[in-house]
């Protein structure tokens, strides 16, 4: 397929720069030094700057465009790189019917990625909207073209950057071109880094990075070493904003990247689990025989990503302490990973492989969930863990690991019980103390929706995410404009 990038290689094959040539090797030898961690000599000279991502918008750009902050709602373009069914991709797309159903129509979304198969999961709700989605290069626009033909200077910029991200940020630095939103709203890592410096040099007035729930630097797999430096070069740049779902993400991403806290606001996530129905009673008696489970027999229940984040040896193993005082305690374990195996090899050693019953992945789980006695959520770190809020909607009791954003996400004392997540001791304590106490538990529990509505609906993190883009509008339109060259 052809991408904006090649249209720029074939225009400009070796283009030289626009700028004096002393300007350009110091501003090239900057961003190289950035990029690498390391100096780069020019000369003999030795350079020990960082890339000044602000100087390369102001190069680019007579000065960025000045946002209308006096709009109700900003002109708003969002990107992330598909619509899979993950937790960002969630909250992005209640966002977006969130502000539609408010009248916002002045809201598009830019997808890195094609939406094939699972990457669209969410594209079906955003398209009864009539919500404007565009894909990178989908179609090449005759327009893009010329923005290429008439900016050699850029497209020189653009190279210069890191070839692991090159082309997709000089693709996106095309379609906000094009776009010219108000606020340029990015969500997750790979988004943020790509898209943020294109945001600058396409000279958006707002850039907002909506960021992980723990810093990249805790996801080996998702992780690539050019994240820190690109996120501590975008953290200091006027024009750009950054959010995190939860108080101990924001503290993790901003102790990495060596900023201030202050820097980050902090939007709880928004969720509407009204639909979440609890089981009858001829139903649980129906899915706890299909498990093997006996009716009368109090049951543990958890449902999360076999992997070691989610610590399933330590819920087993919890399990099997607590069985001890309850030997007629039953456990069922919804979800699949690479540590299923070991798990249960696990449970074997630990004698409880008969009252233990994982099940894999389930389309009822809030039907499974809702038929067993405590929910039990082990993880070492959570952004803001959604089965963490069902399991309290649908009224269970539950002892949660306090890693992360799920201490945000549990009301402590009354829907259940929040573990200090190096104790691992503690959470059998906690999950005995349920089950002795099961029926005050039960009526404890039944604040469970009440809890969820308030902290995590979707109007208010609706509002508070409008708050940040009306805030960045007006915080740019009070900046003197800025005059670069051409």
């Amino acid at each position: 397929m052809r991408r904006y990038w090649d249209i720029a290689h074939d225009i400009f094959p070796a283009a030289a720069p626009h700028y004096p040539e002393s300007l350009w090797r110091r501003l090239t030898r900057q961003t190289m030094a950035s990029i690498f961690g390391k100096s780069h000599s020019d000369s003999g000279a030795e350079s020990k700057g960082g890339c000044d991502l602000e100087l390369m918008a102001r190069l680019m750009a007579p000065s960025p465009r000045q946002a209308d902050a006096a709009t109700r709602f900003p002109r708003t373009t969002h990107c992330i790189g598909s619509l899979g069914a993950g937790g960002a991709e969630r909250q992005l797309v209640n966002l977006l019917l969130g502000l539609a159903h408010r009248g916002h129509h002045a809201q598009s979304l830019l997808t890195i990625n094609s939406l094939q198969g699972d990457a669209a999961h969410y594209a079906d709700l955003l398209a009864a909207e009539s919500i404007e989605i565009r894909t990178n290069n989908t179609p090449i626009r005759e327009e893009g073209v010329e923005l290429i033909r008439d900016n050699p200077e850029t497209v020189e910029i653009l190279k210069q950057l890191p070839p692991t991200f090159n082309a997709w940020t000089f693709d996106i630095w095309v379609e906000l071109s094009l776009m010219k939103p108000d606020v340029a709203h990015f969500w997750l890592d790979h988004s943020n880094i790509w898209g943020g410096p294109a945001a600058l040099l396409a000279g958006v007035p707002a850039v907002v990075l909506s960021t992980r729930n723990v810093h990249p630097g805790n996801f080996p797999y998702l992780h690539t070493p050019y994240f820190h430096s690109w996120y501590q070069l975008l953290e200091k740049n006027p024009r750009v904003h950054l959010i995190n779902n939860s108080y101990p993400g924001a503290a993790s991403y901003a102790e990495w990247i060596g900023a201030p806290l202050a820097r980050f606001d902090v939007v709880l996530n928004g969720v509407n689990l009204t639909h979440l129905k609890q089981a009858t009673t001829e139903e649980r008696a129906r899915i706890r025989r299909d498990i093997g489970v006996p009716l009368d027999a109090p049951a543990i229940v958890g449902a999360f990503r076999l992997s070691d984040e989610k610590r399933p040896l330590l819920f087993v193993e919890t399990v099997a302490r607590a069985m001890t005082q309850h030997p007629n305690l039953h456990a069922v374990m919804m979800g699949e990973g690479p540590l299923r195996d070991e798990t249960l090899a696990r449970a074997a050693e630990l004698g409880v492989a008969d009252r233990f019953h994982a099940i894999g992945r389930r389309s009822d789980v809030s039907m499974v969930m809702s038929s067993m006695d405590v929910f039990l959520h082990t993880a070492w770190w959570e952004g803001t863990p959604n089965v963490v809020l069902e399991a309290q909607q649908l009224m269970l009791p539950v002892v949660v690991s306090e890693g992360g954003g799920a201490a945000d996400a549990v009301a402590d004392g009354q829907t259940g019980h929040l573990v200090p997540r190096e104790n691992e001791e503690a959470f059998a304590e906690a999950v005995i103390d349920i089950l002795e106490n099961l029926d005050a538990w039960r009526e404890r529990a039944k604040t469970g929706p009440k809890f969820i509505a308030g902290r995590f609906s979707i109007d208010r993190m609706i509002d508070e995410t409008l708050d940040v883009q009306r805030r960045a509008c007006e915080k740019e339109s009070q900046e003197p404009a800025h005059h670069g060259m051409k």
